[in-house]
């Protein structure tokens, strides 16, 4: 994966020349690709605005269009291996405001979210939470047999639920009430973000650090749009339809896949600020980051280079 910052002008100047053509014609291309590089390399994110320490190891944030709410999945005390019931979701406003912190209760340790028909879908160590976002109670509980460390969660246009399971390099699946498993595969390698399109299943590994298109048909993990990102956790996409990933560590990297290049955006690790598993908003091109240990949520407005 070449980083957009490497080769620009040996790439360029050899492209030029060795293509041929018309000099209008190098000229457009060098124009279009002069344009394209200066927009990537000056995207960046400027902090917009942060909640207090109030939160309690933020894993997951997603945003909710339809009543413009955010969620944010607090884990509580770090327990993956039983059940303490101090886990919790806080409600916020887009703006940022927190309407109530502790607005679902009970909950163990909740990390991955995902949002269809008026239902909130948890991912809560070894089974799935089905939350009412009207009235905030827990509907349904769908246990995962044999789950280990349940951890991101995506939702199909057919409202098929996908969830990774960290423990056991698996993603399991549920619909029509049934839990399945969908793949399950080592070199899924500690499978953890997870992002739905029409035919394909897009993947985080933390293990494998590297971020990768999984077909929905074959179940067969395509090439890597980006590697070398140990922790990866979340998984977003942006309104120019390309994508934004996060390492629990505290990067977080934008992935334009079509062009195969990639800038990182952010990188909080020398202050030992986590990104976990990031939201959007996208009327705002506004991201949402948890940062766990650090017990806030961040958000980050996305400054284009041809803004």
């Amino acid at each position: 994966m070449r980083s957009i910052f490497s080769y620009l002008t040996v790439i360029f100047s050899v492209l030029l020349f060795a293509c041929g053509g018309s000099g209008e014609q190098q000229a457009n291309q060098e124009t279009v690709s002069a344009d394209t590089i200066a927009q990537m390399a000056s995207m960046s994110l400027e902090e917009a605005w942060a909640t207090d320490t109030v939160m309690i190891a933020p894993e997951s944030v997603i945003y909710d269009e339809s009543n413009d709410a955010i969620y944010v999945a607090n884990i509580g005390a770090v327990n993956a291996e039983g059940s303490d019931g101090d886990g919790f979701i806080a409600k916020m406003s887009s703006e940022g405001e927190i309407t109530e912190l502790k607005w679902v209760t009970g909950l163990n340790d909740p990390k991955g979210m995902g949002i269809h028909d008026g239902m909130l879908y948890v991912a809560d160590i070894r089974e799935v939470k089905v939350i009412n976002l009207e009235t905030g109670e827990i509907a349904e509980t769908h246990p995962v047999e044999g789950a280990q460390f349940l951890n991101d969660i995506t939702v199909d246009g057919n409202g098929a639920v996908y969830m990774t399971d960290s423990g056991t390099d698996k993603i399991h699946m549920l619909a029509d009430g049934q839990v399945s498993t969908w793949m399950s595969d080592s070199t899924l390698q500690r499978p953890n973000g997870l992002y739905a399109e029409d035919d394909q299943i897009l993947l985080a590994s933390a293990n494998g650090g590297f971020f990768a298109p999984i077909s929905k048909e074959g179940k067969e993990i395509g090439e890597h749009w980006l590697e070398n990102i140990p922790s990866a956790d979340g998984i977003i996409k942006t309104s120019d339809g390309n994508y934004i990933v996060s390492t629990w560590q505290g990067e977080v990297h934008y992935v334009d896949a079509e062009n195969n290049e990639t800038q990182k955006l952010l990188d909080t690790k020398a202050d030992k600020i986590n990104s976990a598993d990031i939201g959007y908003i996208p009327d705002q091109d506004m991201v949402l980051v948890p940062t766990f240990f650090d017990n806030r949520v961040v958000a980050y407005k996305i400054n284009k280079g041809d803004s």
